[in-house]
C-alpha cells in the first residue's frame, strides 16, 4: 500500500511490534486505543506485513467520507463511518457487519472503543465521567464506550468470525498530535510501537454485562502495559532475541515494490495532466462523478449496492 511505503521511507518511521502473531486468512475484529487521529493509517504498517491489509475495515467518523480524493477513496473501499447518532449507526452497522459477514472475504474490522482520539479536552471529558461512575482514574487512555463495541460483538455473532486482536499503540518518542496537518507538513513519529494480543472470539462473554466488564479490564490492562511501556521506552512482550518480524518483513523493502509502482503512476498522471488536455477532462468528470455520488450517499459500498441479492438475504438472515 502506497501510504505506509510514503511514511516509511520518505520520512522513516519505523515500525516495532510484539506479542501474538496475526493470523492472516481470519475474519476478525481489531480493537485498539486511539491515541492520534492517524492510528488507523498507522495500523497499515503492521497489516501490509501480516495480513492483506485491503480486508481492513475501518470505523470512522461521518466527516471523513467526503474529503475530496481521500474520503471517496475510503468509501469505495467499504469502510464505516458513523454519523454520532445512535438511533442512524445502531441500524447502519448492522446492515454493514451483515454484508461483511455474507461476503467470502476474511474481513477485518477496526474499532477504537474509545470513540475519539487522546486529547485535552477528550482526556478532561473522560477523567469527568469516570469520577461521576466511580471508575479507575487513566492516564494514557480514555476509558471505552462500551455501547458501539457490544453492538458490534452482537452482529458479528450472527455470522462467523474467528478472532478479536486486542492492539495497544504507542509512540514512545514523538507524537504526531494535530492529525492530518502532520501530513501535509511531514511532521511523523520516528517509531510506532504495537503490542498485539490474540482472543478467540468464542472466549468472549455471552452475556451483555459480562462482556462490558471484560473490555474494561482490557483497557485497565491497557494502561498497566503502556505505563510500563512509555517508562522503558518500549513494551515488556518487545525481545530483541525473538523479534515478531522475519529480518525481510522487518525492513522496508516488503513495501518497496509497491513504493515504486506507486510513484511512477503519479509521475505518469502528473504529466499527462499538464501534457493531455483530455486526461484534465477525465479528472474533472470524474471528480464531479464522485463529488455528486458522495454527496448523495451513493458512493458508499458500492460493491454491496451492487450485490443487491446477498445483501438482501444477507439483510433476512439477520432480523429472523
Amino acid at each position: 500500500m502506497f501510504p505506509p511505503g510514503l511514511y516509511e521511507f520518505l520520512f522513516g518511521v519505523k515500525l516495532r511490534a510484539s506479542g501474538d502473531k496475526m493470523r492472516p486468512g481470519e475474519r476478525c475484529l481489531i480493537i485498539a486505543n486511539h491515541r492520534t487521529r492517524l492510528d488507523w493509517m498507522f495500523m497499515w504498517s503492521l497489516l501490509t506485513r501480516t495480513t492483506y491489509a485491503p480486508h481492513e475495515k475501518i470505523i470512522l467518523r461521518g466527516d471523513l467520507k467526503h474529503i475530496p480524493g481521500f474520503g471517496w477513496a475510503m468509501q469505495m473501499a467499504g469502510y464505516y463511518f458513523l454519523s454520532r447518532s445512535w438511533a442512524k449507526d445502531q441500524s447502519y452497522l448492522a446492515k454493514k457487519i451483515g454484508y461483511m459477514m455474507n461476503t467470502p472475504e476474511p474481513h477485518k474490522l477496526l474499532i477504537f472503543p474509545e470513540g475519539t482520539d487522546f486529547e485535552p479536552h477528550t482526556k478532561a471529558r473522560s477523567d469527568k465521567f469516570a469520577a461521576k461512575e466511580g471508575l479507575p482514574h487513566l492516564e494514557y487512555l480514555l476509558h471505552p464506550r462500551t455501547t458501539g463495541f457490544l453492538h458490534c460483538v452482537e452482529q458479528c455473532r450472527l455470522g462467523s468470525m474467528d478472532s478479536i486482536y486486542d492492539i495497544t499503540i504507542m509512540y514512545p518518542k514523538n507524537l504526531p498530535q494535530r492529525g492530518e496537518l502532520d501530513l501535509l507538513t511531514g511532521q511523523f513519529p520516528d517509531e510506532l510501537h504495537m503490542n498485539i494480543q490474540r482472543i478467540d472470539f468464542n472466549d468472549l462473554p455471552e452475556d451483555k454485562l459480562e462482556l462490558e466488564e471484560w473490555l474494561k479490564q482490557r483497557w485497565y490492562n491497557k494502561e498497566k502495559v503502556l505505563k510500563l511501556g512509555y517508562e522503558k521506552g518500549h513494551f515488556e512482550a518487545d525481545d530483541p532475541a525473538k523479534p515478531y518480524f522475519t529480518p525481510y518483513l522487518s525492513s522496508r523493502r516488503p513495501l518497496l515494490v509497491n513504493f515504486v509502482c506507486w510513484n511512477t503512476v503519479l509521475i505518469l498522471l502528473y504529466y499527462l495532466i499538464i501534457t493531455n488536455p483530455m486526461t484534465r477532462w477525465y479528472l474533472l468528470g470524474s471528480n464531479i462523478i464522485c463529488l455528486v455520488l458522495s454527496s448523495t450517499g451513493l458512493l458508499e459500498d458500492l460493491d454491496r449496492r451492487m450485490n443487491v441479492p446477498e445483501y438482501v438475504e444477507c439483510d433476512r438472515v439477520k432480523h429472523e
